[in-house]
């Protein structure tokens, strides 16, 4: 599903998708040598699967004419299964994450990603928003600058 959703955000919003990472917390051959060293390198435990470096903000009305807005640095995703639960480091993760003023959330299908995300970034900042798809633009017209003078270069060669 996390290769999906991730297939899916690349697809639609391919100008942020350099900001969605996942952070490579598990897997392979966890001995305890590589543990360590994995540790010493700075992994934490219970860090979600998916991280999105975009700023948002979502606004709640209250009472009387006052709405109260709540501010995110950023987006933590955590994948499960339909009858998937948090670990005890993933519930102290989200704690720590939620007090430093990012969004926590669980999602269990390629349906709710997509909704999560688009609310998400419908929240973000238009400024913020545009100066990063400028950056992509940038981003993306030096490397294929940097693929043009490679192709002439092999052309050349023949």
């Amino acid at each position: 599903m996390q290769k999906q959703c991730v297939t899916w955000f690349r697809a639609q919003y391919p100008q942020y998708a350099m900001l969605l990472t996942h952070p490579i917390n598990e897997g392979g051959k966890n001995t305890r040598i590589t543990g360590a060293i994995h540790k010493g390198e700075g992994t934490v435990a219970g860090v979600p699967d998916l991280l999105l470096f975009i700023g948002s903000e979502y606004k709640f009305p209250t009472s009387g004419n006052l709405e109260m807005v709540v501010v995110f640095n950023g987006l933590g995703i955590e994948m499960k299964t339909k009858s998937g639960k948090q670990t005890q480091e993933q519930k102290d993760f989200q704690k720590m994450f939620e007090s430093a003023s990012f969004k926590y959330v669980i999602v269990r299908s390629l349906d709710e990603f997509i909704a999560v995300i688009n609310e998400y970034i419908s929240n973000s900042d238009p400024f913020r928003r545009r100066a990063i798809a400028a950056a992509h633009v940038e981003i993306e017209e030096a490397r294929r600058q940097k693929e043009l003078e490679h192709f002439k270069k092999v052309i050349g060669k023949k």
